[in-house]
């Protein structure tokens, strides 16, 4: 596996950020021109490491609940000890075993995701710089701070400069950090459905779907221009098929061919089902869906939150009366892929 660009941030974003992949491939990004050539470094994916001043962590021990959940529990726990409102903050949990809660202010998540957005840059990764270094490691100091590294390490502000940057980061290890790259702070390329049996209308109810996933699992902030922008996509497939232009693509689509008899019941039917099941389980992102059309079943490519999570799908959907079947679950670029399939009737 390749290694992952790394770009930490200066606390002011139009000064130099320093970046670094290989000994060979590191440097810095002084204007925005250079930070858009990043994206040939790094595959337009990175690793973003901010200055540890900007974050907070605290212990938590929460019951077990639905991530969303937790979340909330989380904030209204160290709502106390933030002194600022919740809606304020951009909150995340540690996974598994790691009983921490992690806050940042939405407004510094919103200034770094809208340069990022602006220079074609999809972070995997958002990370407090105390954390990019692993464990407890000794005491660094770069960027005018101090930073005590681990997981519940912290910067501290220095009026000395302290090490060039660039020479702290080969140490990096993003083990166990926590990711704030998370709720509408989540940036994927966007990829439409492929072609092949994948029948152009039903690209269009495909579309659709996802755009009602979108609805029901994407935080309120982000949640009206991420559907706009989906049922947008539908409007278009719809009139690029059919020469037509209308409001909603799914139903007029679902209208016409019921009229013509060719209601394709089995694609509607196994989306249905399977958007239904989806809701059940937190953090599952679809990267590609496709109808097979001689097999009726829809062919996925999923991006899961931890390894469990394929097992767990296939408990829903079977408790539901239907079929996922998935593939080995592999990490690839920070994350956890898995190909399935989807089908009826094979549940209990």
């Amino acid at each position: 596996m390749s290694e992952p660009l790394i770009i930490w941030l200066p606390e002011d974003l139009d000064d130099a950020w320093a970046w670094y992949r290989s000994a060979d491939q590191q440097g810095w990004a002084g204007d925005d021109a250079d930070r858009k050539a990043l994206g040939s470094v790094g595959g337009n994916r990175c690793h973003i490491v901010c200055p540890g001043t900007w974050f907070r962590t605290f212990p938590h021990s929460l019951p077990d609940m639905k991530l969303s959940e937790r979340v909330s529990a989380a904030g209204y726990a160290i709502e106390e000890k933030l002194a600022a409102p919740l809606d304020e903050q951009h909150i995340v949990l540690g996974t598994g075993d790691d009983q921490r809660v992690g806050v940042i202010e939405r407004a510094k998540m919103e200034a770094v995701f809208a340069r990022l957005d602006e220079l074609g840059l999809t972070p995997s990764q958002v990370t407090a710089e105390f954390e990019a270094f692993g464990g407890t490691g000794e005491l660094r100091r770069a960027w005018n701070r101090s930073i005590q590294p681990g997981p519940m390490g912290y910067s501290l502000d220095e009026t000395a400069e302290g090490d060039n940057p660039l020479s702290l980061m080969p140490d990096m290890n993003f083990d166990g950090a926590l990711n704030f790259a998370s709720g509408d702070f989540v940036r994927r390329a966007a990829r439409m459905p492929g072609a092949g049996s994948f029948m152009p209308l039903a690209a269009s109810l495909a579309v659709a779907g996802l755009a009602w996933l979108v609805w029901q699992g994407a935080t309120a902030r982000s949640l009206n221009a991420q559907t706009a922008d989906l049922k947008a996509e539908a409007a278009q497939l719809y009139s690029n098929a059919t020469g037509k232009t209308v409001d909603n693509p799914a139903a007029s689509l679902t209208r016409e061919l019921r009229r013509s008899g060719n209601a394709p019941s089995d694609f509607m039917s196994l989306s249905a089902g399977f958007f239904e099941g989806l809701k059940q389980i937190d953090g599952v992102y679809i990267e590609t869906l496709r109808f097979n059309k001689d097999r009726n079943e829809l062919n996925l490519k999923i991006i899961y939150p931890d390894f469990n999570t394929a097992t767990r799908l296939e408990q829903v959907f079977a408790g539901m009366g239907g079929q996922f079947q998935t593939g080995a679950v592999r990490e690839q670029n920070g994350e956890l892929i898995g190909e399935g399939t989807y089908s009826l009737g094979g549940g209990s």
